[in-house]
């Protein structure tokens, strides 16, 4: 799942891109930190207006406004991008116009899952193809891939657990050896280019 810090960084780089995908998560993420930013800015624009001793009209005398229109290109395409990662075109975005309605349509359409497959807007954002190698073994060339993301959670989950288990037990010598072996394969052909014989 991606995080703050990289949902912000694809906020500011693809701040003019409508094309592509925006997961859920990186959605949210930002929609949480510009959500804190309004909430901070509006707090010291109230305090500005209660303190001063001359009301300024002037709209971009204020954190807010300014806030507000900074940001306005970049929520919109994120919030498009967002709707290509549902399946949904960019023009889904208008629905916001019909008065009620409108708002809470956009928002469910928001928080639909990210089509699993690549549709017509591109592959599925950091969605690595999950395979079945976990410790040593995951040298080795992955393996062919679960069908369903719900076999591969499980099939991840019951690997970590008998990794756990195995945690105090010592390698047997064999097994050493096999992970010296594989980590020797690994190198001679991925970092040294060469086959091994």
């Amino acid at each position: 799942m991606i995080g703050p810090h990289t949902a912000l960084e694809n906020y500011i780089f693809k701040a003019f891109n409508i094309s592509g995908r925006a997961t859920r998560a990186e959605y949210w993420w930002v929609a949480l930190i510009m959500f804190v930013f309004m909430a901070i800015a509006a707090v010291l624009d109230i305090y500005t207006i209660t303190t001063a001793h001359v009301t300024n009209y002037n709209p971009l005398a204020y954190l807010t406004p300014v806030l507000l229109l900074l940001t306005f290109i970049p929520n919109t395409t994120i919030l498009i991008r967002r709707l290509h990662d549902a399946g949904r075109s960019g023009m889904w975005y208008f629905v916001n116009s019909i008065p009620i309605v409108g708002p809470i349509w956009l928002l469910v359409l928001l928080i639909l899952p990210s089509e699993p497959e690549e549709n017509q807007w591109g592959q599925p954002p950091h969605n690595p193809t999950p395979t079945r190698r976990t410790g040593f073994d995951a040298i080795k060339e992955p393996a062919a891939g679960p069908t369903t993301a719900r076999e591969a959670r499980a099939h991840d989950a019951r690997q970590s657990y008998a990794t756990l288990l195995k945690l105090d037990r010592e390698p047997s010598p064999e097994e050493v050896a096999a992970q010296r072996e594989q980590i020797s394969d690994y190198y001679q052909t991925h970092v040294l280019g060469r086959a091994s014989a």
